[in-house]
């Protein structure tokens, strides 16, 4: 019998669904995802194009055209814009990465029929002011000035070069350079190609109703298109990994950074779902084993961590941290000697079932409201994943063995399959 002062009893997750969303196809062929839900009435609308830098020309347009769709429209400038989306106390954000341009709104519901319209000049008749451009090109310049002066920006950089290939969209590093040489052609170029219906897709999570989704019918969702490239296909990318020993010298002397990865595959892979498991035991949080030996019990950093990274079109596995200079070699040889056990002993079930726990809340983070589960799926249709791959995660995280940890352990955590970067 519980008494008052008592303790709850914890109960562990042992099963987790992915929450029911709909979908449907706008007029121009667009899909709309949609998760309704929230006690307050704010939506969020995220626009997602196949248009990243996967997809460029020439280095760097998708990040600087996405810049700049936040910087002035044909009939606005940059400062009648911010002013337009403030004075309704809303945010909009917009992003080039390696495979995506995204494009999103945050406002209180009965705002945005005022605010559609504006998203939609965002979209499709973007201004690429020549000023506007010189000033983003000119901060993006000085921010990177300042990232290459440290050490651990250097190690990435050099990581994702070794693993995916200076010439691969996911290894090429921008440089000083870069900006100076783009246009307003080249971004007009790059909208003009990629900013299309048929690249892309509409996520819309929150309170919202059938007038919303109306709105969005009549407005994004009537755009044409004029192009005749068609849906923007995952390009032919090349593979040509580094593996080794690399040292570099950087500009912190006193602190070294060190990144030992390996490429990997994309999400749909059949052994992701364990690997996510293997990597959260190695690396992934705070209860793991580089953080408990080579933080905790030797004192030789600060924090370690690894990660399985995947992308549209690939993925990597690595291992970050920073230490003393003098302490490089005993960092990388602890790190060693856990990928090492994890090869050649089983797992204690409490180990295993800890790590089990954690990533079931930690999944349960990610359903936990409209806003975090449609983050979720927006992950899911931009990978093109199915569905099924979030109960073939859980039955994963529940089922696997210490024995089919091991195994795949010795797959792949063999280091001469790995590279290993230190910047000091």
């Amino acid at each position: 019998m519980a008494h008052p002062g008592d303790a709850p009893n914890i109960q562990a997750i042992r099963e987790l669904d992915l929450p029911p969303y709909t979908m449907m196809t706008l007029p121009n062929g667009m899909e709309l995802f949609m998760v309704k839900g929230g006690a307050e009435p704010v939506l969020k609308m995220e626009i997602v194009f196949r248009a990243g830098a996967t997809y460029e020309k020439k280095p760097i347009a998708a990040e600087v055209m996405a810049g700049l769709l936040s910087e002035g429209t044909e009939q606005l400038s940059s400062v009648d814009l911010a002013e337009k989306i403030e004075s309704l106390g809303a945010t909009m954000f917009t992003r080039g990465g390696v495979d995506t341009v995204r494009i999103r709104l945050l406002t209180l519901t009965r705002y945005f029929p005022e605010l559609i319209d504006v998203i939609t000049e965002v979209i499709e008749h973007p201004g690429f002011d020549p000023a506007e451009l010189e000033v983003f090109t000119e901060n993006k310049i000085e921010r990177l000035k300042i990232d290459l002066k440290k050490n651990e920006v250097l190690a990435y950089r050099h990581l994702t070069e070794a693993i995916f290939g200076k010439g691969h969209p996911y290894g090429r590093n921008t440089d000083p350079e870069d900006y100076e040489a783009i246009r307003v052609e080249d971004i007009r170029e790059h909208h003009k190609e990629h900013i299309l219906p048929e690249n892309g897709m509409i996520f819309i999570s929150g309170s919202f109703g059938e007038k919303e989704i109306e709105l969005i019918r009549q407005t994004i969702g009537s755009w044409k298109s004029n192009h005749t490239n068609g849906r923007a296909e995952k390009p032919t990318l090349p593979e040509n990994s580094t593996t080794g020993y690399f040292e570099y010298d950087g500009p912190q002397s006193h602190q070294a950074a060190i990144r030992i990865g390996r490429r990997l595959f994309h999400q749909s892979h059949p052994d992701f779902p364990a690997l996510y498991v293997l990597n959260t035991i190695l690396g992934g949080y705070f209860g793991s084993r580089l953080m408990m030996e080579i933080r905790e019990n030797q004192g030789l950093t600060y924090g370690i961590y690894s990660s399985v990274d995947s992308f549209a079109s690939d993925g990597c596995f690595y291992i970050s941290t920073e230490a003393a200079t003098e302490n490089t070699g005993r960092v990388i040889d602890a790190i060693k000697t856990e990928m090492q056990r994890l090869q050649t002993e089983l797992i204690p079930d409490n180990e295993l079932s800890m790590a089990r726990n954690y990533l079931m809340g930690h999944l349960m983070t990610q359903i936990d409201g409209p806003f975090a589960t449609m983050d979720l799926i927006k992950s899911f249709k931009i990978e093109g994943l199915e569905d099924s791959l979030f109960a073939k995660t859980i039955e994963t995280i529940q089922q696997i063995t210490p024995q089919a940890l091991r195994a795949l352990a010795q797959e792949y955590l063999d280091l001469e399959k790995w590279v290993i970067i230190v910047v000091k």
